[in-house]
């Protein structure tokens, strides 16, 4: 009993280890995607060398999801990840905000990107279903090529050349639309 739910916790770590290191990573705000692994990989192996493996776990999502927000608690309390003030001064009377722009959040850029992104999604929406559907799976929902050759009974090569297809069409439209702006 034990090795099985060993076993499905590690399935369930195989199967949303791109999901728990991408959430993991949108809570600490860093660049650093070692970090964002590192936590994930702590937690998983916490979770499996826990004493009481043999109590189940109601709910193994939620559970994950609590262990790994405590553990991001537990990484902002640590001493090396301290926060420094842009504004403290240095020795030559300048501060780091003087110094360094402010290139994370651009009001301009913003929206421009996600009118972008509300373009791209109605392009996307605009395609044949085949591509649209593939494009989706595999862009949105992280599925693999030969995980929707299995579930739809399809040829991989069908799919990457349907998913091929879409992201060109894509790209033309964009293109247009760019030089239209440039005119």
């Amino acid at each position: 009993m034990n090795n099985q739910r060993k076993s499905a916790l590690a399935d369930f770590f195989h199967s949303n280890y791109s999901r728990l290191v991408n959430y993991v990573r949108c809570m600490i705000d860093d660049s650093a995607h070692r970090s964002s692994e590192d936590i994930v990989q702590d937690v998983m192996l916490r979770i499996l060398d826990r004493p009481d493996i043999v109590a189940p776990i109601s709910d193994l999502p939620a559970y994950v999801l609590r262990s790994l927000k405590n553990r991001i608690i537990d990484y902002y309390r640590s001493p090396g990840n301290e926060i420094v003030s842009l504004d403290m001064e240095h020795e030559n009377g300048l501060s780091l905000f003087d110094v360094l722009p402010d290139t994370k959040y651009d009001p301009e850029d913003s929206y421009h990107r996600s009118a972008l992104l509300r373009h791209i999604f109605d392009l996307v929406r605009e395609l044949p279903a085949a591509q649209m559907e593939v494009i989706i799976e595999t862009e949105f929902n992280e599925r693999t090529f030969k995980e929707l050759s299995i579930l739809w009974d399809v040829p991989v090569g069908t799919l990457l050349a349907r998913k091929y297809r879409g992201i060109s069409a894509i790209r033309k439209k964009l293109e247009r639309m760019q030089e239209v702006r440039n005119e």
